[in-house]
């Protein structure tokens, strides 16, 4: 991921997120600090069909250039996927690793 830009982040679930979730909390976090977080309302749901023809739900989200510059340059971002179903359980995904480039002007641009 480069600073100063808006990526798309998806992310693929076995079952529609939108009706199986309450809350959906997205974690990005540097040197274990907690950088960003992105809700349930930030996402968009669709649905897909993975590589071996099955049924699956993405969750997308589009990040600003202002959010994208809240990461050090040359280090990972650790993300990290949280659920609560309507049963009030509690799920947490696997971390994944992003690294994060940099840009010669990280300057938002209009």
């Amino acid at each position: 991921m480069y600073r100063a830009t808006t990526p798309t982040h998806t992310f693929v679930f076995d079952v529609d997120p939108d009706e199986l979730f309450k809350t959906i909390l997205i974690s990005y976090a540097q040197d274990s600090t907690v950088i960003l977080e992105k809700t349930k309302d930030d996402l968009n749901f669709d649905e897909a069909t993975d590589c071996k023809g099955n049924k699956v739900y993405e969750a997308s989200l589009q990040l600003t250039q202002e959010e994208t510059n809240y990461f050090n340059a040359d280090k990972t971002v650790s993300v990290q996927v949280r659920v609560l179903t309507y049963d009030d359980e509690a799920i947490a995904f696997d971390k994944a690793t992003l690294s994060v480039k940099d840009v010669l002007n990280d300057e938002v641009l209009t």
